[in-house]
C-alpha cells in the first residue's frame, strides 16, 4: 500500500482509509475498544481526534495503528 491520504471516521467506530493509489479500506474498530491498547477510543471525542502522517493513524494519548496493521485487520 501507499500512503494514507484521507480517513473518514463514522459514529459506529468504523474508519475508512484512503490511500494515494486510489484504493480504500474500511476497518471496524468497535471490537478493538475492549482491548487495553484501544480502550480510550470508546470516548467519542478521542476517537474523532484521529490524525494521520501518511504512515499510520494516530489518536491522542499515544494510540496509533500502522498501515501494516490496518491491512492485517482487513485481511482477517
Amino acid at each position: 500500500m501507499g500512503k494514507i491520504t484521507e480517513m473518514i471516521l463514522d459514529a459506529d467506530y468504523r474508519v475508512t482509509v484512503r490511500f494515494d493509489n486510489n484504493h480504500s479500506v474500511t476497518i471496524d474498530m468497535k471490537n478493538k475498544l475492549h482491548t487495553a491498547r484501544f480502550s480510550e477510543l470508546r470516548n467519542g471525542s478521542v476517537f474523532n481526534a484521529a490524525k494521520t502522517d501518511g504512515k499510520a493513524i494516530h489518536w491522542p494519548g499515544g494510540i496509533s495503528i500502522t498501515i501494516h496493521e490496518i491491512m492485517e485487520i482487513v485481511s482477517k
